[in-house]
């Protein structure tokens, strides 16, 4: 099967750009325009649609699951809405004008007093991406480098008592200093560098899904690959960052770069997952799936057999 045929049957004008942007190398201009369809027609402009005059989707911040604004808006950003959205930018900056708990960071809940570091991995992301106000940003920087842990990753029950990163919440922080960085802003960009660099050194240490101790693999639904991403980690998540912050290849990635080549089909596709909730409409999972595998493949490629 031609995968590239087969994802622009009838596609998204999300999923069209992404492939000719991450696929067919289409010139920027090219690309540009494509991108503009987003908004105008398809999933894009669905998810726009449901915009309230309050500047929330569904009831608020965080509930329900996904049709909430945080939810909208990060799945808005994966598909590739242009970031100058002005309506977004609003929704995002309502987002990040939450009060802070008592550790810092952004906390939506009124019943538990310290903030979730995912959700704040998450929202640096989302208003990183759409471009808000660094006075609204900057916060969220400073929380986020004061809740590491000590083994260079994140973990939201870190004031529990918890010891060791969590690849979950840790794949949402660096995807947020990716879009971070990749805005222009500056607030302690050295030290998020070297946080960056000690987050990606944890995955690695851990194979992409291994426990360092035991070697075994750490969740079986690592391997199930959902789309959009929420707050779960699987590896096509985690190779998909590594792509776009051009992480070079290195032999650690290896085992779960053959999990993702052992996980198409004789068709060709790659099998697209879901977190239970409500949603706004039903996307095209494969096709994303199968997207997102190809581009990584393609990445890594001449590095894995030394091209």
């Amino acid at each position: 099967m031609n995968g590239i045929k087969w994802l622009l049957e009838n596609a998204d004008p999300s999923l069209e750009y992404q492939v000719a942007r991450d696929l067919q190398h289409k010139t920027e201009n090219q690309c540009t325009l494509l991108q503009k369809r987003i908004a105008l027609n398809g999933h894009g402009k669905l998810l726009l649609d449901k915009r309230n005059a309050n500047g929330h989707w569904g009831n608020g911040a965080y509930n329900p699951k996904w049709i909430c604004t945080h939810y909208v808006l990060f799945e808005l950003m994966q598909l590739g809405l242009g970031p100058a959205d002005k309506d977004c930018r609003k929704s995002a900056g309502l987002l990040l004008s939450y009060p802070e708990g008592i550790d810092g960071g952004v906390n939506y809940a009124k019943t538990i007093k310290h903030s979730d570091v995912c959700i704040n991995g998450m929202l640096l992301s989302i208003g990183s991406y759409f471009k808000v106000n660094k006075e609204l940003i900057d916060p969220v920087i400073e929380y986020i480098l004061k809740v590491q842990m000590n083994d260079g990753g994140w973990n939201c029950q870190y004031y529990t008592g918890a010891t060791h990163s969590s690849l979950h919440t840790t794949i949402s922080v660096l995807e947020g200093i990716e879009e971070y960085i990749r805005g222009g802003y500056e607030h302690r960009i050295k030290e998020l560098r070297k946080a960056k660099r000690e987050a990606i050194e944890f995955i690695l240490i851990h194979r992409l899904y291994k426990s360092e101790k035991t070697k075994e693999v750490i969740k079986d639904d690592f391997f199930k690959y959902t789309f959009p991403v929420r707050w779960k980690y699987d590896i096509l998540r985690c190779l998909d960052y590594f792509r776009k912050a051009e992480i070079a290849y290195d032999t650690r990635m290896e085992e779960g770069i053959k999990r993702i080549e052992q996980a198409r089909n004789n068709r060709g596709i790659w099998k697209g997952y879901s977190q239970a909730g409500k949603e706004y409409y039903k996307i095209e999972r494969d096709k994303w799936n199968t997207l997102r595998a190809l581009r990584i493949l393609e990445y890594y490629q001449s590095s894995r057999t030394g091209g």
